[in-house]
């Protein structure tokens, strides 16, 4: 008799890392690595001291993190400033491969609310969000559109969230957004995934919709295509659902 087909319950799947935003400790992903775990996910998390460090130091402590973990291939669900940890390490430093990466309201092009604070509030705006502060800012003044890109061979999906509009839940943000982070800088090169998910920012995280479609993507390498609301538009390599893809 011929060999089973492996299904994706029966192959062995590599640990998932998951790395949370600024300021907050790694315990906020605990729900979404509990839900991961049902499904027989080992999940890992990693904690960084978003407040006294700056991206290239939280960028080197995750990557020697990563090599610490002894695995040669890892998955990773990323959360915000988290994302842009997680691209600085891969893009400068050795680090086990990366076979698939989900990232959750992503600055990957900074973020214009943090531009705009930024010169509002002058030196407070890093005495109240810490040492990245600055770094989260749009374009060139940041450093997350200069973070460096993931590895070719990873499959990278990107959620954003979105009031489902042309504009979006904050009027000072051009676009749709989320109240922190527009639609529009989440995207990046090298992305094979994205969707949207009518949500705030900071929701985002303990979102069911947002934790099936980690789920969905980290097995198959793409977002669950039953899953789009009216307001959402998903998009990946191989065609759209949804009103749009992204531009």
């Amino acid at each position: 008799m011929g060999e089973q087909p492996q299904t994706a319950s029966t192959v062995k799947m590599p640990p998932v890392v998951l790395v949370p935003p600024l300021i907050m400790s790694r315990y906020c992903m605990v729900p979404l690595a509990r839900y991961l775990q049902r499904s027989g996910r080992r999940t890992i998390l990693f904690g960084y001291p978003s407040y006294r460090r700056d991206i290239p130091d939280n960028g080197h402590r995750l990557a020697c993190y990563l090599r610490e973990t002894g695995e040669m291939e890892l998955d990773a669900v990323t959360f915000s400033l988290g994302s842009i940890i997680l691209r600085w390490a891969a893009a400068h430093e050795p680090v086990p491969r990366l076979r698939r990466v989900v990232m959750i309201g992503p600055p990957n092009q900074g973020a214009v609310l943090a531009s705009r604070l930024s010169r509002w509030l002058g030196p407070v705006f890093r005495l109240w969000v810490g040492r990245s502060a600055l770094q989260l800012r749009y374009g060139s003044d940041g450093l997350c559109a200069r973070a460096g890109l993931l590895p070719p061979e990873t499959q990278l999906g990107v959620i954003a969230g979105a009031a489902g509009r042309s504009w979006g839940f904050n009027p000072l943000i051009r676009g749709d957004n989320d109240r922190v982070v527009a639609v529009a800088e989440t995207l990046m090169d090298g992305m094979t995934a994205f969707v949207t998910v009518r949500s705030g920012h900071g929701p985002l995280i303990v979102r069911r919709r947002v934790w099936r479609h980690v789920e969905h993507f980290l097995e198959h390498g793409v977002f669950d295509p039953a899953l789009p609301g009216p307001a959402d538009l998903m998009w990946t390599g191989q065609g759209r659902i949804g009103p749009t893809r992204p531009a």
